[in-house]
């Protein structure tokens, strides 16, 4: 809280007392109104959230930036730190319900994950995770470059991550895909030819693309093609910790209000190179839906979303 005492200087020493006088009551006028209105001292929370594996871990970067500023806009103090164990999306989500072991995690929004948790409901990329672009062998990219529509699509094979949403979004548009339990399995499916695709996030896929090259040499990013759907990542809380999914969820949107959430989206490298490197204009976008939203994700407002 921040007090400003205001001093007046008295002219005149046939006025002091009354001057005085006017200076006191005006002081505790003053002091009054900012007991009153400046915001009360948030508590002190530690925040644990699974640990990043280290060859994903350059997509934590922005996530925990966003938490950063939510936080400040909430005026809010913290600590942040990983468990001393990765965990599988599944899992986490599992460990969040109970709070014993992490109170904070981020990934995909679905309706179903979201039952029991505190979910804090604004896309922390703006909805660039269901912007999806594809990881193919190089020597593919003539039949990508034939996919006019999405039938055209679907005579080819996606790949996703076991228990990842997408996979359910994916096949509920009819698009054939399969499914790993083991991340690294899946650019070897796409590197050996066993599917045709492995669509990713635009803010994902180029990023991944640069770690793998060395370990998959025929992997590349597909040039014309995204498949959209309305999805991001957004935070998910432990019931256990209310008032911490509540501090973030003021805090984030008075992020957006005061300007400090954009600015951050506007020039962190993790957002800003995969726009660049993505040539959105020169890419055909076939839309499918997403019916796994829950009614509270349905119902975020358009400015919390991009629009390409």
């Amino acid at each position: 809280m921040y007090r400003r005492r205001f001093i007046q200087t008295m002219a005149g020493a046939a006025g002091a007392m009354l001057a005085a006088g006017e200076s006191a009551i005006t002081a505790a006028a003053t002091t009054a109104t900012a007991s009153a209105t400046a915001p009360a001292p948030e508590k002190h929370f530690d925040i644990v959230y699974p640990q990043i594996r280290p060859d994903r871990r350059v997509h934590e970067a922005f996530a925990l930036a966003t938490l950063e500023v939510a936080m400040k806009a909430a005026n809010a103090t913290y600590t942040a730190h990983p468990l001393h164990m990765s965990m599988e999306r599944g899992r986490a989500l599992a460990e969040l319900a109970t709070g014993k072991t992490i109170n904070l995690h981020w990934t995909s929004m679905e309706a179903q994950a979201e039952r029991g948790l505190k979910v804090v409901h604004i896309p922390i990329h703006r909805g660039l995770i269901g912007y999806r672009v594809f990881l193919i062998r190089q020597d593919r990219q003539a039949d990508f470059d034939r996919v006019e529509t999405l039938d055209d699509l679907r005579k080819l094979t996606g790949v996703q991550g076991l228990g990842w949403i997408d996979a359910n979004i994916m096949r509920n548009a009819g698009l054939p895909v399969q499914t790993t339990s083991t991340y690294e399995t899946l650019f070897k499916m796409v590197d050996a030819g066993r599917v045709d695709y492995f669509p990713r996030g635009v803010i994902e896929v180029f990023p991944e693309f640069d770690e793998r090259r060395s370990l998959e040499p025929d992997l590349a990013v597909e040039q014309r093609l995204i498949l959209a759907y309305r999805s991001d990542f957004i935070f998910y809380v432990s019931p256990a910790y209310a008032e911490l999914a509540d501090t973030i969820a003021r805090g984030f949107a008075a992020a957006y209000q005061d300007g400090s959430y954009m600015a951050l989206f506007n020039s962190h490298p993790y957002i800003q190179t995969a726009l660049q490197r993505a040539n959105f204009n020169q890419r055909r976008i076939l839309h499918i839906d997403n019916p796994y939203l829950s009614d509270e994700d349905r119902a975020i407002p358009d400015t919390y979303w991009v629009n390409l």
